[in-house]
């Protein structure tokens, strides 16, 4: 398609009924899917507009239309955006010592998985953060990350800017898979986009470590190994294929952090150097004998029944899953390599209400934030996920 625009005495002349025309008024889209979208639309057919000197006409390419709108949009200011926040596995988590102001150092193969949550940002006109959700019970106040972030961020960098935020949350909590500590890295990045990207990445990775130990690792371009308190981050490029599936098994019951802590043994642990570890899914890719959890003992002591449900998947898969193991703290068993849970989780009525999902590793683009996947099979509804908001 071809389209013009008349240029009389250096001016550009548009006629009166208006040829040149836009279905929706732009906003910036930079790096995350913005909920408004425009495109500039022409018709072919020319209306000129008298002018005394000789009228010049140019032809514009799509090329040259597409690049315009583009330029138009980054004129115009924010006011909302949409983003994704993935969670995360931990392939594998060794415990490397305990420190003495009380937490334990690790060692981690942290990776992004397609399984997230939507967050919807928009310019607020008072002086107050405005938080919604789709799941009950959780805080909508301080106590909440996304907004501990948000507060964070307005220090940091003397922004003035507050936010209605609505949280539609598809990530299970106290599950072990990171999902607050993801809607904590997103709102910042969020608050760093209405605020012109005043902030490097590196520098929100950094703030980020003052609310939370795992926090710094979904600045990381989706594949990292942490240390220190999973605040030490070193990117990876993947180590594992992006297309292996996943199945994520969760029953409602959760597991608190500090009671899996509170009986953990640091002399009961794996003494496999997680280098080597690393080394290994690096080479070989995922196996049973690298997905070491040294919080799994302690965490079948807080909730038994979920060393019963690892044990069950393992059997019922019949090698159906490259490896079985428990992701962070708990409480949800992850079975690689394929994305069927097995047939036990239907048939009986102990497990009737547990949440399923499937997944796949994902990574984002650098200077790009996670990219929300076209589909995602998740069986559970929103109003069925409770527990604490992490």
């Amino acid at each position: 398609m071809a389209s013009c625009h008349f240029i009389c005495n250096q001016n550009l002349f548009y006629p009166s009924n208006n040829t040149f025309r836009k279905s929706h008024l732009p906003y910036f889209r930079p790096h995350g899917s913005s909920s408004t979208h425009s495109k500039l639309h022409f018709k072919r057919t020319p209306v000129v507009k008298a002018a005394n000197k000789k009228i010049e006409i140019v032809y514009d390419t799509d090329e040259r239309i597409n690049k315009l709108a583009d330029e138009v949009d980054k004129e115009a200011p924010l006011s909302r955006l949409t983003l994704f926040s993935p969670c995360k596995v931990n392939v594998f988590l060794r415990i490397t010592r305990k420190r003495e102001d009380g937490y334990h150092d690790l060692a981690s193969l942290f990776h992004v998985i397609s399984l997230g949550d939507v967050i919807k940002f928009s310019l607020s006109p008072s002086n107050k953060d405005r938080l919604s959700t789709n799941v009950p019970g959780v805080p909508l106040d301080e106590r909440n990350l996304i907004i501990k972030a948000l507060n964070l961020y307005r220090k940091k960098t003397g922004s003035k800017s507050y936010f209605w935020i609505h949280l539609d949350k598809k990530v299970p909590t106290g599950a072990g898979l990171g999902g607050g500590s993801s809607n904590a890295a997103t709102a910042l990045w969020a608050a760093n986009q209405f605020n012109g990207c005043s902030a490097t990445e590196k520098e929100l990775q950094e703030w980020s470590s003052e609310i939370g130990s795992d926090i710094p690792f979904f600045f990381s371009h989706g594949a990292a190994y942490c240390t220190g308190r999973g605040e030490v981050v070193e990117d990876l490029s993947p180590p594992v294929s992006l297309d292996i599936p996943m199945v994520l098994i969760k029953p409602q019951e959760a597991c608190s952090t500090a009671e899996v802590y509170k009986r953990f043994r640091l002399d009961q642990t794996s003494k496999v150097d997680p280098l080597t570890l690393l080394e290994k899914i690096s080479t070989n890719g995922i196996s049973q004998d690298v997905c070491i959890n040294d919080l799994e003992p302690p965490a079948f002591e807080v909730l038994p029944s979920l060393k019963q449900l690892k044990q069950r998947v393992i059997t019922a898969g019949r090698g159906q899953y490259d490896a079985v193991f428990m992701s962070g703290s708990g409480s949800t068993i992850v079975g690689i390599g394929s994305p069927d849970p097995p047939q036990f989780v239907y048939d009986e009525d102990d497990y009737r209400d547990v949440f399923l999902s499937e997944a796949n590793f994902i990574t984002r683009e650098p200077n790009e934030w996670y990219k929300q996947p076209a589909s995602a099979n998740v069986s559970c509804q929103p109003s069925e996920v409770s527990g604490t908001f992490q």
